[in-house]
């Protein structure tokens, strides 16, 4: 028996990388998967179900591993909105000191999801020198990082993993190697041998990233104390 089927709704959001991209909202069955993804705290699995989401939703092409994370963030963010409810109550326990103690009174804080913008720091530059004959092409992080931070052995292993991850290209007098034509340990090596003060150059274009963030205020109703939360991230949005 052919059962009849509905029509989705498309919707549209601006990405930093390539402007206006349609997508469709969640399905069920989609809702479900990312809900046993994060139930099973599987990282790798994570990351797997997250690909095939965005591949299923978006309806342009496009190339998942390639997209910067704030892209990334900012799709899920309006799947989120037109799959599930576009405000999302958010909850913090209050730990403002009273008595000696803190205050404990738990705070819901309603956010619209759709208007999250992008904070992007003005005059960031991509091509950095590093002397006067040598230098790198950097891009922003991308989604395709996130499996090469799984093996990372830990936070500084992973801090050298993403900014060689950065790199697109490394530029002599002479001529351009692309970052796509060496494999990660060379371009790790690479940042490793870097002085400290070039090394920073490279860790500071990541770090002034445009990144998805939101500000939010509330005062505990409790002890009256004034908060100020920052919102920033997949997990900060989707917990």
């Amino acid at each position: 028996m052919a059962l009849p089927t509905l029509e989705y709704p498309t919707y549209e959001v601006k990405l930093t990388s390539r402007g206006k991209t349609k997508f469709r909202p969640f399905l069920v069955k989609e809702q479900k998967l990312l809900m046993m993804a994060v139930e099973g705290k599987d990282m790798e699995n994570t990351i797997k179900t997250i690909k095939q989401i965005v591949s299923a939703c978006v309806l342009d092409k496009i190339d998942v591993d390639a997209l910067p994370m704030v892209d990334l963030e900012l799709l899920f963010i309006n799947l989120r909105a037109r799959s599930m409810g576009e405000v999302m109550e958010v909850y913090y326990k209050c730990q403002n000191p009273v008595d000696d103690k803190p205050c404990g009174m738990i705070m819901e804080i309603p956010v619209n999801l759709l208007n999250i913008k992008v904070q992007e720091e003005k005059g960031l530059t991509n091509k950095i020198a590093l002397s006067d004959t040598i230098g790198v092409g950097m891009h922003y992080p991308s989604f395709d990082l996130l499996d090469l931070l799984i093996h990372a052995k830990d936070n500084i292993d992973a801090e050298f993993v993403v900014v060689a991850g950065c790199i697109d290209y490394i530029y002599d007098k002479d001529n351009m190697h692309l970052a796509k034509d060496a494999n990660p340990e060379e371009l790790q090596q690479f940042v490793m041998n870097l002085p400290t003060e070039k090394y920073e150059l490279l860790k500071n274009f990541i770090l002034k990233a445009p990144k998805v963030r939101e500000t939010v205020k509330k005062q505990c109703s409790k002890c009256s104390y004034d908060h100020t939360f920052t919102l920033e991230g997949l997990n900060d949005f989707f917990t």
